[in-house]
C-alpha cells in the first residue's frame, strides 16, 4: 500500500489523529517515515509508516521517538554528527543535522530544535521532485511526502547527509569506498568533496565538540546553583 502525506511549513500533517497507542518503536531498517501530528487535544503525537505498509499512531512526539532511538543505539552520537558536519564545505555546514547511523539516516523536513517535525528515512528515498509550490519526496514503495520547502534547499540537506553517512561508515569500518552502502544513489557526489574524510581533522573536531558540550553543561550547572541560592535567599 502506498501513501501520500502532506506536511506544513512547521513539519506537521493536517490530519488530526483520533486514536493513538501509548508508545511505539522506530528502526532505521524498517521505518519509512515518522510524521508529526496533533491529536484531538492538540498534543504532539506521531504517525509511523513502516516499509511493510503498516501504519501506527502513537501518543508521543517525533522528537521523543528519535531521542528514544538515540538512547538505544549509541553514546554521544550528537557530538559525533556535529564533528562530521563541520568537516563539510562552508556551503553545507549550515544544513540541519540528520540523525545518521553509518549507512542509515533520518532527515528532518524542518528544524527539530523548535519543536517536533516530520522525519523521512534517507535509505528509502528514490527521488525528489517539484510540484507547484511543493517539494515531493518519492519513496521506494511509491509513497509521496509533500513538504513546504524549496527543492534546492532540501537537496542540500540530502547532499550533506550522503557525505556524512559515507564518512561515518569509513570511520566505523575503516577506509575503503563502501559505495555499496552509500545512501541516496540518485544524488551525485559533489566534485569538490573528497571521498576519503580527513581523519586528523575529524579527531580535532571531535575534541572541540566534546569541550563545547562540557562548557555548556558547566554553564547549566552554574545557572542551577545560582537559582538555588536565589531561592534560599527569597525564603
Amino acid at each position: 500500500m502506498t501513501y501520500t502525506v502532506t506536511v506544513s511549513e512547521k513539519g506537521y500533517c493536517s490530519e488530526v489523529l483520533m486514536s493513538v497507542a501509548e508508545t511505539g518503536d522506530i528502526c532505521p531498517q524498517t521505518t519509512l517515515m515518522i510524521v508529526a501530528a496533533h491529536d484531538r487535544y492538540q498534543r504532539s503525537v506521531s504517525r509511523i509508516y513502516y516499509i511493510d505498509g503498516m501504519v501506527v499512531d502513537v501518543n508521543v512526539s517525533t522528537n521523543y521517538l528519535l531521542a528514544k532511538l538515540e538512547s538505544k543505539t549509541s553514546f554521544k552520537r550528537t557530538q559525533q554528527i556535529e564533528a562530521f558536519y563541520r568537516l563539510l564545505q562552508p556551503a553545507l555546514i549550515g544544513q540541519m543535522r540528520s540523525w545518521i547511523m553509518q549507512n542509515y539516516a533520518f532527515i528532518p523536513v524542518t528544524s527539530y530544535k523548535s519543536g517536533p517535525t516530520t522525519w523521512v528515512n534517507a535509505r528509502y528515498i528514490s527521488d525528489v521532485q517539484t510540484r507547484g509550490m511543493q517539494t515531493s519526496i518519492i519513496l521506494v514503495d511509491g509513497s509521496v511526502l509533500n513538504i513546504n520547502k524549496h527543492k534546492d534547499k532540501f537537496m542540500k540537506q540530502l547532499v550533506a547527509t550522503k557525505i556524512v553517512s559515507l564518512w561515518m561508515t569509513q570511520y566505523a569500518f575503516g577506509y575503503g569506498d563502501h559505495f555499496d552502502k552509500m545512501l541516496l544513489p540518485f544524488i551525485n557526489w559533489p566534485a569538490q568533496v573528497a571521498y576519503q574524510m580527513n581523519r586528523d581533522r575529524l579527531q580535532y573536531l571531535l575534541i572541540v565538540t566534546s569541550l563545547e558540550n562540557l562548557m555548556i553543561k558547566a554553564n547549566e550547572t552554574n545557572i542551577n546553583k545560582i537559582n538555588y541560592v536565589i531561592r534560599l535567599m527569597a525564603q
